[in-house]
């Protein structure tokens, strides 16, 4: 019975980490389904330092011919790194994979939520 608990929990535990590892591939202009609808909190500040990155996304790779043994590879794409410091002071970290001419001392949104974002703020007073 113990087994199966934990077999249970590790199959849910592994689906999730799927899901969410999936998730973190959406550029900041795209949406997962699960997020349309959903309220997020958003905090405005300024871009204090960008700089750019590579991400890397592992992937399982699979194959019908039992020859050839399963692995993983590994997705390599580049991104940025904002530093962002809110109007209360507090300062953030946020990568992401799409550049949106963002630019440092530019007014912005961090819009959190499953996929922590920023983008630029327009309604801002310079």
């Amino acid at each position: 019975m113990m087994i199966k608990k934990i077999s249970l929990f590790t199959a849910f535990a592994s689906l999730c980490l799927v899901f969410s590892g999936c998730a973190k591939d959406l550029p900041p202009g795209s949406y997962d389904a699960s997020e349309v609808g959903k309220v997020k909190k958003v905090v405005p500040g300024v871009i204090i330092s960008k700089r750019p990155i590579n991400i890397f996304a592992k992937k399982a790779q699979t194959s019908d011919d039992p020859s050839v043994p399963a692995g993983d590879s590994v997705k390599r794409t580049h991104g940025y790194e904002f530093i962002v410091k809110l109007n209360d002071g507090d300062i953030v970290s946020v990568a992401q994979d799409e550049d949106l001419k963002l630019k440092v001392k530019q007014h912005v949104l961090v819009i959190y939520g499953g996929n922590t974002r920023i983008v630029a703020d327009e309604g801002s007073d310079d």
